[in-house]
């Protein structure tokens, strides 16, 4: 998106947040609750829980905790319990009201299936309207998963088993269960098995929507059970954390073990907040209780126990429907607006993830219609990255990216020629020549040289250039000799490093552009085997231009019609000449031009006159070596501002930046051989699988944006205003 359409995002997804919340208060105010949780069960019946967290609420703990039987207090379904392994999968369990009692059983293939796989899991289905049947199909679920039979069956699966269930007395209500966590291997769960659960349980207690039911049973030890600890580590403050103690009645009366699990149910230890519940379940003795049963018996336990010091709405099965179904009920009010904006991004994800993957190529035509589609999308980038403009989506640039110069070439060049000139001008010549009365100031890495010392280097120079010319002048070599010394190396070596900089930044527009508008195999066999040899030829051909434009000045005598030459030399002796001037007068009469009086009776005039006479005396040689040191220093600026204009327009723009948009123009693919074709627009297997999964991640969100914009319509007609 480009940044205007990133704000207007941001404000749709505010107004939508407050719309569905709004919505969604109404809801939770009216009688009719189900329509809210049936939206997120439809998203995940959907699968859109696989690209988006949904709110949920899980139930997590160690093995033998009471994950199992506190299910059946909640749903009143009779879930298969034991000690040690019972739970191998995660399990959905949707309870609603309603006016006939009916239980519905599907799987959810894990990630890791195969399609043959996912295509007979998702086959199949358990229907009954008696709960006596239930273990029948749990049993069938995990024959279906791979679960029982041959001896190297796996423990565990990560295949979800979804169970709906409807009945009159039902809460509405959705949980999920998750394996029991244990740390010690036996001849039935590896160490293997043990991490597996733990990765599962960890992963879904890490979605920032799921309200983590943390169960804790009183007869073992508080320390041992690390289903706390988990929680903590990933939710601290404990905000979406609600502790349940199990199994109150396998403790002592009296004990110091009753009396630490009290302080914890009160709050007082591990502090949640959620806080804490306590729920009394059936035993293996008490297992053929009734319902009606279970509830009294925990109700007279709770009343004639150190447990009553609790709070009544934190004892009992019934006053945790209650929290839970609040609980639940306020995180989908919070997190369904969050939950649209992502699927909504999701979608546009996929689809520009889709348009960069292409139709399905199998035949020449396909693969060449897919590269002249990605040559005419590369041209357009690469022409509006050339003349700096930046309106394309791709040229966005946020805070947090670093890659706005690889986008932006044009920027990316100026900064870069910019740098070039400033380091040609800093660094560009060999000698810093000082003055001998001016102190010197160390700006670059040159080495510095007095200008008394620098001349009797003219000197030599001078003597060993000697020609026909009379004594008293000088060779005009001499200046070309000064000027080859000042710039040879360092013009050399900056600007053939300025072409290396230049190369590197087309190639990262180029890998930028092409990553973003093809797949990764087409992205890689096409930098590798067209463009980046088309750069370097193209680099080639800006080196030798260089070589030419540097040829002149280091070989040929220097040549200019450029009036800035004598005007720089002029300059230059006139600034000389004015502070010897103010030099001598100030030892003469102890003033300067500058702040001479008007009129002064005792200076003396001879003196003065004398003084200027001597010290202003022309000297032949002195003069020819410091006249030819000044010409010397003058050509080198006027040279150095043609050389950088030079390699900038008729090198680095001429030769590379303006020929970019023909490396994989249309008429190049148009010339194509079929082996040329084959080699850069066949796509492999993982092309197609990234295809597959992101078209079919496509169907599910859009599935699930469908219903949520039904929802959002059906709260607009039964929504009841809050009062």
């Amino acid at each position: 998106m480009t940044r205007k359409e990133t704000i207007q995002h941001a404000k749709m997804t505010m107004v939508l947040a407050e719309d569905i919340s709004q919505k969604t208060s109404s809801f939770i105010h009216s009688t009719n609750h189900r329509d809210l949780l049936d939206i997120v069960d439809s998203l995940r019946s959907h699968g859109v829980s696989h690209y988006v967290d949904l709110p949920q609420i899980i139930v997590c703990g160690s093995q033998s905790s009471g994950k199992s039987s506190t299910l059946e207090s909640i749903s009143g379904i009779a879930f298969p319990t034991a000690e040690g392994l019972c739970t191998r999968f995660a399990t959905e369990l949707i309870l609603r009201r309603g006016d006939k009692p009916e239980i519905k059983v599907h799987i959810q293939p894990g990630a890791n299936r195969s399609s043959e796989e996912r295509a007979n899991l998702s086959a199949f289905a358990g229907n009954s309207k008696n709960q006596d049947e239930f273990h029948r199909i749990v049993e069938a679920a995990k024959e279906a998963m791979g679960l029982t039979g041959s001896e190297g069956a796996k423990m565990f699966s990560t295949d979800v088993l979804r169970i709906e269930s409807t009945s009159p007395s039902a809460p509405n209500l959705t949980l999920v269960d998750l394996p029991g966590l244990f740390g010690a291997s036996d001849k039935n769960q590896s160490d293997d098995d043990a991490a597996l659960v733990q990765e599962l349980v960890v992963s879904y207690m890490r979605q920032r929507r799921s309200i983590i039911l943390a169960v804790v049973a009183a007869d073992n030890p508080f320390a041992n059970q690390p289903v706390t600890k988990f929680a903590r580590n990933i939710d601290p403050s404990g905000l979406r954390t609600l502790g349940l103690i199990t199994k109150p009645d396998k403790i002592d009366e009296g004990s110091d073990s009753e009396g630490y699990f009290v302080e914890l149910a009160q709050n007082w230890n591990v502090k949640l907040s959620l806080g804490w519940h306590v729920l009394r379940n059936r035993s293996h003795v008490t297992a053929d209780d009734t319902i009606e049963e279970r509830d009294e018996r925990e109700a007279e336990f709770f009343a004639n126990s150190a447990w009553s010091a609790l709070d009544p709405s934190q004892l009992g099965v019934e006053s945790l429907r209650d929290r839970l179904r609040k609980i639940l009920w306020k995180q989908i009010q919070t997190g369904l607006p969050g939950v649209k904006t992502e699927v909504q991004s999701g979608i546009r994800d996929c689809k520009l993830k889709l348009a960069q993957l292409g139709r399905a190529r199998n035949t020449t035509r396909e693969k060449h219609t897919y590269l002249q589609r990605i040559s005419s999308r590369l041209s357009k980038l690469v022409r509006a990255a050339i003349d700096g403009v930046y309106a394309d989506h791709f040229f966005e640039s946020f805070p947090d990216q670093d890659d706005a110069f690889d986008r932006r070439l044009r920027a990316n060049v100026q900064r870069i020629l910019s740098a070039y000139a400033n380091d040609m001008i800093v660094d560009g010549h060999a000698l810093e020549i000082v003055e001998d009365d001016l102190i010197p100031i160390r700006t670059s890495s040159s080495r510095y040289i007095m200008r008394a010392d620098y001349l009797e280097d003219v000197k030599v120079l001078m003597v060993e250039c000697r020609g026909r010319e009379l004594p008293g002048t000088f060779n005009p070599l001499v200046v070309s000799d000064l000027f080859s010394r000042q710039c040879k190396q360092g013009w050399e070596s900056i600007t053939q490093n300025l072409v290396e900089q230049i190369h590197q930044a087309a190639a990262n527009n180029f890998h930028k552009i092409v990553s973003e508008i093809c797949d990764q195999n087409t992205s890689s066999r096409l930098m590798k085997g067209h463009i980046q040899p088309a750069l370097y030829r193209l680099r080639q051909d800006l080196k030798n231009k260089v070589d030419e434009l540097l040829e002149p000045h280091i070989s040929i005598h220097p040549i200019t019609y450029n009036d800035y030459l004598t005007d720089t030399v002029q300059d230059i002796q006139t600034k000389r000449h004015d502070r010897r001037f103010d030099e001598l007068s100030r030892e003469a009469c102890g003033y300067t031009s500058e702040d001479a009086p008007d009129s002064e009776d005792d200076i003396d005039i001879k003196h003065i006159l004398s003084t200027l006479k001597v010290e202003t005396r022309p000297n032949v040689e002195e003069y020819s070596a410091s006249l030819a040191a000044d010409v010397a220093t003058a050509y080198y600026q006027v040279a150095l501002k043609k050389f950088i204009d030079d390699v900038s327009v008729n090198a680095i723009e001429t030769c590379l930046i303006q020929r970019l948009p023909e490396v994989f123009c249309s008429d190049v693919v148009w010339d194509f051989s079929e082996r040329d074709v084959e080699q850069l627009g066949s796509e492999d297997d993982n092309t197609v699988k990234e295809r597959d999964e992101a078209t079919k991640k496509l169907a599910i969100l859009e599935e699930g944006l469908k219903d949520l914009d039904a929802f959002v319509a059906r709260s607009n007609v039964h929504a009841v205003p809050m009062e």
